[in-house]
């Protein structure tokens, strides 16, 4: 595990080239503890939103197993749901930003390096992944609608499955644009800042 004091020696052990590149190389130590409060923050919203749908998507299934009578395609319906949730929370969390994974061998130019290709993959993944873990949602209502309205005359089903994909899709599209815009509102401070300490340093 990265302890910031040993990341902090080893940056202070390095010899600095000029008094400019000393003066950056403190700024950059500094930042070490701005990410570690970063990635504090981001836990607990991340923990919050992780037992909110967790919460949410368990009271659900609930309801409809024991307010409905039990069938194979209601049960292939929702353990496909559920696979779909746990695969896309462990994806999820493996992506987050960890200092504890950074180099701590790692010069101060390579750690922000590090640092920035973190970020840069972790706003992709989740858009991709998110968009994947939206269309798993979408098959396994539709399953589960398939059997629950299976009563209803052809035209209202395809009505009622046409509405239940379109508000799920809108429900992915919405959490993608709140969390870039999450993203441009807590991350790109510590990219510009990180990004201005690199191009001090390569000078």
């Amino acid at each position: 595990m990265i302890h910031l004091d040993d990341l902090k020696k080893n940056w202070q052990n390095q010899k600095p080239a000029s008094n400019k590149r000393f003066d950056i190389e403190k700024v950059a130590i500094e930042s070490l503890s701005k990410l570690k409060k970063f990635e504090t923050k981001q836990f607990r919203i991340n923990l919050f939103n992780t037992t909110g749908m967790v919460f949410i998507l368990s009271y659900l299934i609930w309801a409809m197993l024991i307010l409905t009578s039990f069938t194979i395609i209601k049960a292939a319906a929702v353990v496909w749901i559920l696979t779909s949730v746990i695969i896309f929370l462990t994806i999820y969390w493996k992506i987050q930003f960890k200092v504890k994974n950074l180099n701590v061998n790692n010069n101060s130019l390579e750690f922000i390096d590090e640092v920035l290709e973190n970020f840069s993959i972790q706003k992709k993944l989740f858009k991709e992944k998110f968009w994947i873990f939206g269309a798993a949602l979408i098959i396994g209502t539709n399953i589960l609608y398939l059997d629950l309205l299976k009563d209803v005359q052809t035209l209202e089903r395809v009505g009622f499955h046409l509405l239940f994909s379109l508000i799920i899709a809108a429900s992915i599209w919405g959490g993608i644009k709140f969390r870039m815009f999450r993203f441009k509102r807590e991350y790109d401070p510590i990219i510009k800042e990180l990004t201005k300490i690199k191009e001090g340093l390569s000078n």
